[in-house]
């Protein structure tokens, strides 16, 4: 198995009123505190998918990244993903997208998904919570075709709920937290005890 990690990072943040990827989060921007959950993965490629603001966001990441700018951020969340799949090295068996807004995603859930997929190499593996299957998502290279057709702002959903059969489900509740607006983010700094 060799996998690719795409992290989605390329939107406006219009709810937000701001430049969310660089909010502080714990004394850190929300992307580099959400990359910290990948950055013990081991070897392997992540790329970081940017758009809107990418010269700003950009100068802040980790060097053990790569960046794709995808010109057509404003057609939403497939676009994006389709921007990192022509992007991702020729080896690759299986991709892990995940979002740059998601906080409370740790290392060792990630490592939960990957266990799951060395033990049902052909399956999607997806976060389980309330709200149904969703990223963090690990796709095998029978999906990569799909992926990159995807349109749209729901991402790579369609293809979780498509064919339940070729779901396994890993609990995550954390993965239904993500952080939209300002009020979102201070509701989540004080679940926490940081001041803003």
């Amino acid at each position: 198995m060799t996998l690719a990690v795409v992290i989605l990072a390329a939107g406006n943040s219009s709810r937000f009123e701001g430049i969310k990827q660089l909010a502080s989060l714990d004394g850190r921007p929300m992307l580099v505190h959400c990359l910290r959950a990948y950055a013990h993965l081991g070897q392997m490629q992540t790329v970081v998918v940017l758009g809107a603001h990418a010269d700003k966001i950009e100068r802040v990441l980790p060097d053990w990244t790569e960046v794709v700018v995808n010109p057509n951020w404003q057609q939403g969340m497939a676009s994006s993903i389709g921007c990192a799949m022509r992007w991702l090295h020729s080896d690759i068996s299986h991709v892990l997208i995940g979002l740059g807004d998601q906080p409370d995603i740790q290392s060792a859930q990630l490592q939960q998904l990957i266990a799951q997929v060395k033990q049902y190499p052909g399956q999607r593996i997806a976060a389980g919570y309330a709200k149904g299957p969703g990223v963090p998502a690990i796709f095998p290279r029978q999906d990569f075709s799909a992926l990159a057709a995807l349109r749209g702002d729901k991402g790579a959903k369609p293809l979780l709920v498509a064919q339940p059969s070729q779901l396994v489900t890993v609990p995550m509740q954390e993965a239904s937290l993500d952080i939209d607006t300002q009020h979102e983010l201070q509701q989540w700094q004080q679940a926490r005890g940081i001041r803003p």
